[in-house]
């Protein structure tokens, strides 16, 4: 299966004037990497189990994960707060390829809104949105071609 990962799952575009603590980058990072290497737990890790709307987040994100291949990539578009709680705000890309050898790649990117606070092990995300940015794909009635030169629906 051909995997797309991001050899780097942190993209700060050159330049950038937003630079948030080493580690709130450290966290979204992890996150962003756990999407490429499809584990969906780690991601989850990063999440307060009480913030808003966590079962759904919870079920998208392992539901996305199992379909495919996933590339992850984030670039800080806004950091504010204080050493306690903090507004980030991430241009979030992802590149979701289905585990068939021809299938459809789907491209998606959006700013994504977080609010985090340090907790006893670090920081945590306590509030992302939208949430609906991390529902798998809905590849129903999209066409595949088949190994054969074949199009099939």
């Amino acid at each position: 299966m051909l995997r797309l990962a991001c050899a780097a799952a942190l993209a700060v575009a050159a330049g950038a004037q937003v630079t948030p603590p080493a580690d709130v980058v450290d966290l979204f990072a992890g996150m962003s990497a756990s999407l490429s290497v499809l584990n969906p737990e780690g991601f989850l890790a990063a999440i307060d189990k009480d913030a808003p709307e966590y079962d759904t987040l919870a079920r998208s994100i392992r539901a996305l994960l199992a379909q495919g291949d996933v590339a992850s990539s984030i670039e800080f578009v806004k950091d504010e707060g204080d050493g306690q709680k903090r507004v980030v705000e991430l241009d979030w890309y992802l590149e979701i390829k289905t585990a068939q050898a021809a299938g459809p790649l789907v491209r998606r990117r959006e700013v994504i809104r977080c609010r985090v606070e340090k907790q006893k092990k670090g920081w945590k995300v306590v509030s992302l949105q939208p949430v609906k940015f991390f529902a798998p794909v809905d590849f129903t009635g999209w066409i595949h071609v088949e190994s054969a030169g074949k199009r099939t629906e």
